[in-house]
């Protein structure tokens, strides 16, 4: 019984290293982008990742044409899910700016 390299094992590592990317490549474009005002650690990962989820609902929703795949997840709509993600966070960051209106 060999505990080291299975390729069932190797093949999910490879899937989770392509999905992170791909996340981390499309909220850091989104983050730069837009620029939501909220300099936190980690959230253009968060971004992505949420794009991730957010995105391929959002072109099903629409009709888009979800684009070509990485690991199963569709490039386009990852990238405008991580983009709504941005853009939402802008918002509510201009939001706490304004401040009350009394």
């Amino acid at each position: 019984m060999m505990l080291g390299f299975s390729p069932d094992m190797m093949q999910q590592a490879w899937s989770l290293a392509q999905v992170t990317t791909v996340a981390a490549a499309a909220g850091w474009t989104a983050d730069r982008l837009l620029d939501p005002g909220i300099h936190t650690r980690g959230i253009p990962l968060l971004a992505g990742l949420l794009g991730l989820v957010l995105g391929p609902q959002l072109a099903q929703t629409t009709g888009w044409p979800s684009g070509p795949e990485v690991a199963g997840y569709p490039l386009a709509a990852a990238f405008a899910g991580a983009l709504a993600v941005c853009a939402f966070l802008k918002l509510a960051h201009l939001a706490t700016a304004a401040g009350s209106r009394r």
